[in-house]
């Protein structure tokens, strides 16, 4: 069965300085139907109404929160924080209306081994979280992230299945997967993944080299024939997101973008500056939305 993605952007990729309405509309012009939100970008009235007048759908909610207090966290302080931002955020997806929370489970770390992550991060959300996932209709959608964990697909699948729950899915990053090809990874999870994270990177010796490594899709080591032969094969249906198009530091285009978004929040006091940065951000903006979009139907998309 084909593959039917649907295009999506990340607000993180807009412009700063304009209203949500401004930024929706040129993500909506440049073709693209969906946008991805962290769970702090706004309130959830204007966000919500920007996006319909914009014509796009709010489907998935961010908590970045769980990197700085993950669930995994053996410090009670943290894990109390950790608990409070991850439900915090699912009533600001049901309130955007999102269908997912884009939700990291765990991290390995300094006072957390691999064990006590998987142990830790499990009994949290079984407890904690799923109920309430559940009462608000949201599913937690666990993405492959560079933590540590979950470093293998078959254990991310396991994972993922241990819950028991459809309220528990893969959201699953392309560009993520260094280890065993991300068409293996689909290969395995199959019509369990809810969600894609799509974007490319360059490998050395098996490595990204960071942030460094990513590139414009079809410009790095991800076989997108091959990805999407996989995604076929799952019959996948629904949003990918082109994640991170705004921090390719080795394209001019990206990397003027990045540097020009930077500076306005920098030099945002200045008589004029916001207003002279932010037609420079939105001239850069389009241009780099038009890029990624011809990128996604060139490499991803059904013809």
């Amino acid at each position: 069965m084909p593959a039917n993605i649907r295009p999506s952007i990340r607000l993180a990729a807009l412009p700063s300085r304009r209203s949500f309405y401004d930024r929706f509309r040129l993500a909506a012009e440049a073709g693209f139907e969906g946008i991805e939100l962290e769970a702090n970008d706004g309130p959830p009235d204007l966000l919500r109404e920007a996006a319909e007048r914009a014509g796009l759908v709010i489907h998935s909610v961010h908590c970045f929160a769980n990197y700085s207090y993950p669930l995994s966290s053996g410090d009670p302080e943290i894990l109390a924080r950790g608990i409070a931002v991850t439900l915090d955020a699912l009533e600001a997806a049901r309130l955007l209306g999102a269908e997912t929370l884009l939700l990291i489970p765990g991290i390995v770390e300094d006072g957390t081994t691999y064990r006590q992550a998987y142990e830790r991060s499990h009994q949290i959300i079984m407890r904690d979280i799923l109920p309430v996932a559940v009462e608000k209709n949201i599913v937690l959608a666990i993405e492959n992230v560079w933590n540590g964990f979950l470093l293998s697909p078959i254990e991310y699948v396991q994972y993922v299945d241990s819950f028991g729950s459809p309220f528990v899915r893969p959201y699953f990053d392309v560009g993520n997967a260094i280890f065993g090809r991300p068409e293996g990874w689909i290969d395995i999870a199959g019509s369990r993944i809810v969600k894609l994270h799509l974007k490319d990177f360059r490998f050395e010796g098996g490595n990204a080299k960071g942030w460094w490594g990513l590139t414009r899709i079809g410009e790095g080591d991800v076989n997108w024939p091959e990805v999407r032969a996989a995604l076929d094969r799952a019959g996948f249906s629904g949003w990918g997101t082109l994640a991170e198009p705004d921090l390719i530091r080795g394209r001019n285009l990206s990397r003027v973008y990045f540097t020009v978004r930077k500076a306005s929040a920098e030099l945002a006091p200045l008589p004029g500056a916001t207003a002279f940065l932010g037609l420079i951000q939105t001239w850069l903006a389009r241009r780099l939305l038009r890029d990624v979009m011809q990128r996604f139907r060139r490499h991803i998309a059904r013809a």
